[in-house]
């Protein structure tokens, strides 16, 4: 199996059975008219007073330079970039205390291993024995030899900084340590910090989007189309990130009070119980599917929803349609409550009735003997989404092979400001989001970049001093195989040296562990393998450092181990 068959085999068995069946069971939208959501000034200030300290949105980045091309100081501008390793900073600054830092880039997990098909098998727990034997047989084939040698592309980072106090009397200092990451990595590539080799307690707190939006295919898949924000636009380099951080609004953001939308009234439209006939291909009943079709004022009203997943908007006669395809036996959102949430004026002249099929048309067939008991009640915005985000959530953990959130507060936060900062609630909300669907946003919310920190505190004897290490692990920088790129095969790592940071550093090295496994491609370190030189001195004037690498021919073994 060539290489690019293996990566592709690869990322599709990381795929649960379960986001393969809702995939194929996705309905696209129909006549989405998507317009910029222009919310009723009264609902706004209800929104606004509401969020407390949180600023409202986040200033979108003017994301610049082509994917896999060349950075202003000669780095690689990759399609996938992972962010800088950044440096350690101060709750507030601290003149009196001044640190000695000593990163090291450890190319271990590059080391290949031997894994046998039996061992890979044995990960996938949720298969029957009659499955397990399938893909068994299967493993077999694609690799006859009984396994294959496995390695990861992530490094080993160990930023270290030696804090001395220089006062005459000792001092507790709260430090904050930054990492980029995504709600979905946060468990993974969350730094572990320690003082002298003990663990310390470190509180999350997780920024908001670090990217911006833009216009379908970069804004020219449709002739005379300009801006637009359909699709997302993550940062591409380290200014980007510089962009975002210099002014401090985003950490302050960040470490500040998060959005409080329990003032913010609505009016809920809860489905539950419902029922059709079942899917019968010869009887033309292919999806039978629940419409729910209202009237309302889109200058004075909103509707968020859960459970719905197709929809059909006419400003102009001021009617929407929200329907979702009714669970038959054997589905797990037979037990599901859909949820049609209204923020500022309600909605009007509600009907339910029944389709064979999910057509939107005005022509789709109609169903008898289809509905739902439909409950109309008063509550509010932060009562609603905590419910609704727990069965989320709740939904996610069970999924086989899922990444969990431990911290439920910590993904409802930054739910909440995607959408009061890019949803239909915003001034400024994204076409992305247009229909309300709350899944669309979770989607993003889960998968999105952002920067977060870590707040721990520790006391520095008088005159002396304290070693706070974090060690991570830390993704590539990459560009993706089915493109025709210069930076096939390169993988990217970089930090930077003071952004964001308010620490003083009388020193920085860097250390490069290749453990046999590189060869380096472009870098701006100084680091020479052959002459052995792997620790150098960091210019505190440089604002950016990268290292760029290939896998060193021949470092996979040909054949399995003699053992």
């Amino acid at each position: 199996m060539s290489e690019k068959s293996e990566r592709l085999f690869e990322a599709m068995s990381e795929l649960s059975d379960k986001n393969i069946e809702e995939g194929a069971m996705y309905s696209p939208k129909k006549k989405s008219h998507w317009k910029r959501w222009t919310v009723l000034a009264a609902c706004l200030a209800i929104v606004v007073l509401g969020v407390g300290t949180f600023t409202g949105v986040i200033p979108l980045l003017q994301v610049g330079g082509n994917a896999g091309g060349s950075g202003s100081d000669g780095s690689s501008v990759f399609m996938s970039y992972a962010g800088p390793v950044f440096p350690l900073t101060l709750g507030e600054a601290n003149s009196s205390i001044t640190a000695q830092r000593d990163i090291t880039l450890d190319f271990a997990p590059w080391v290949p291993w031997w894994e046998s098909n039996e061992e890979q098998l044995s990960q996938r727990t949720w298969l029957t024995e009659e499955e397990r034997q399938e893909v068994l047989e299967q493993y077999n084939e694609w690799y006859p030899e009984g396994g294959r040698y496995k390695y990861d592309s992530h490094i080993l980072v160990t930023d270290s900084y030696t804090l001395t106090n220089t006062r005459q009397e000792k001092q507790t200092i709260s430090l904050l340590y930054p990492f980029a990451a995504s709600l979905s990595t946060l468990d993974w590539s969350r730094p572990a910090l320690t003082a002298d080799g003990q663990q310390l307690e470190a509180r999350t707190y997780v920024g908001a989007y670090s990217g911006s939006f833009e216009g379908a295919w970069n804004g020219t898949l449709f002739e005379g189309e300009e801006g637009g924000s359909s699709n997302l636009n993550y940062a591409e380099s380290w200014e980007d990130y510089k962009t975002l951080l210099s002014s401090g609004t985003y950490m302050e953001n960040a470490l500040g009070e998060g959005p409080d939308v329990s003032g913010v009234q609505v009016t809920v439209y809860e489905f539950t119980d419902s029922y059709a006939p079942p899917a019968d291909e010869e009887a033309g009943i292919t999806n039978p599917t629940l419409r729910a079709t209202f009237d309302l004022d889109y200058d004075k009203t909103v509707v968020l929803t859960y459970g719905f997943h197709g929809a059909k908007y006419d400003r102009e006669n001021g009617t929407m349609v929200q329907d979702f395809s009714i669970p038959q036996e054997g589905d797990p959102r037979r037990d599901q409550s859909f949820y049609l949430l209204v923020v500022g004026e309600d909605i009007e002249n509600l009907v339910v009735e029944g389709y064979a099929n999910g057509s939107l048309e005005d022509d789709a067939v109609r169903l008898e003997d289809c509905g739902a008991t439909v409950e109309r009640y008063e509550s509010n915005l932060d009562t609603m989404l905590r419910e609704i985000l727990t069965t989320m959530q709740d939904k996610r953990q069970n999924g086989e092979d899922e990444p969990q959130i431990t911290d439920f507060e910590v993904y409802y936060r930054a739910f909440l400001e995607h959408l009061l900062s890019y949803g239909v609630l915003s001034p400024a909300a994204a076409e992305r989001y247009g229909s309300g669907w709350l899944e669309e946003l979770d989607s993003d919310v889960w998968t999105i970049n952002r920067v977060c920190w870590l707040e721990a505190e520790i006391t520095v004897p008088a005159g002396a001093s304290v070693t706070v290490t974090a060690e991570m692990k830390k993704e590539k920088s990459y560009d993706y195989y089915c493109t025709n790129s210069n930076n096939q095969g390169v993988s990217g790592y970089d930090l930077v040296t003071a952004l964001g940071s308010n620490l003083t550093c009388t020193e920085q090295t860097a250390t490069l562990e290749d453990r046999g496994q590189i060869e380096l491609v472009r870098q701006n370190f100084g680091f020479d393998l052959e002459g052995g030189v792997k620790t150098v001195t960091l210019d505190p004037d440089t604002e950016h450092y990268y290292l760029e690498v290939k896998r060193l021919a021949g470092t996979i073994p040909e054949g399995p181990p003699k053992s």
